[in-house]
């Protein structure tokens, strides 16, 4: 797929592989949506590559608030070739610490923004002929894991839906594609990016975050792929990694 002139959607995209993978896509020549909670980073994104690009700030933790930026999304933009669902959270918690307010914030996020994303734009997918749908999973939706049992649901919970909507849209738009994803050098979860890159230093398995972003545009730009890329860190050479 050539991503010139697409029109791209990018949830969590003020920072982390959201931003990194913005700013790749805009060197793309895409058309850029992007949406975070941050504005003073979406503008300066704009600022700096272009107002051909729009952006939208919404809490996508609250359901009322994304059903009404998929409202105004859909006033302003009448196709969409790709929505990449990025935004999400990783609270890393033992069951007994883990709270209902960390339940719900975590499936909020990571689950049902993404499910209420997808269906609110569905309609503005269907007359595309190569639209896509692309959601960020992690190793966590296939490997259980202590301390972070919340987490793993979630991503476990993403992991199916995304396979399942792959086999229900077979041969018809939007199609779906999940990335399952290692550990990557950002501020997500429970250290800093100066944590992770020390402990990276010292061995442990970790993406560069400009990586991953430039892998994302790969899948996206292959007309080849499959419904779900596996990729982890020390399996390209970005380290040892040890089951937490």
């Amino acid at each position: 797929m050539n991503l010139k002139n697409k029109t791209i959607l990018v949830t969590g995209s003020s920072r982390g592989i959201g931003n990194a993978l913005a700013k790749k896509l805009a060197e793309e020549k895409a058309k850029l949506i992007l949406v975070a909670r941050t504005e003073t980073e979406l503008k300066n994104f704009v600022s700096k590559y272009g107002d051909e690009h729009k952006y939208f700030v919404c809490d996508l933790e609250n359901e009322e608030k994304v059903s009404n930026i998929v409202s105004k999304i859909k006033a302003e933009v009448k196709e969409l070739d790709i929505l990449v669902n990025v935004a999400g959270i990783g609270i890393y918690k033992k069951f007994d610490e883990t709270t209902k307010q960390d339940w719900d914030k975590s499936f909020a996020l990571n689950v049902t923004s993404p499910f209420l994303l997808t269906r609110g734009l569905l309609s503005v997918f269907l007359n595309r002929q190569d639209s896509l749908v692309l959601n960020i999973g992690s190793g966590a939706g296939m490997i259980p894991m202590r301390g972070r049992s919340a987490y793993c649901a979630t991503k476990f919970a993403l992991r199916g839906w995304t396979l399942s909507l792959a086999e229900e849209h077979k041969n018809k738009s939007p199609r779906f594609y999940l990335i399952t994803l290692g550990s990557t050098i950002t501020n997500f979860g429970d250290m800093t990016i100066e944590e992770k890159e020390r402990e990276h230093a010292r061995g442990k398995a970790y993406f560069p975050v400009d990586w991953v972003a430039s892998k994302l545009v790969e899948i996206l730009k292959d007309d080849k792929r499959q419904i779900e890329t596996v990729i982890y860190p020390g399996e390209y050479g970005f380290g040892t990694w040890k089951k937490p």
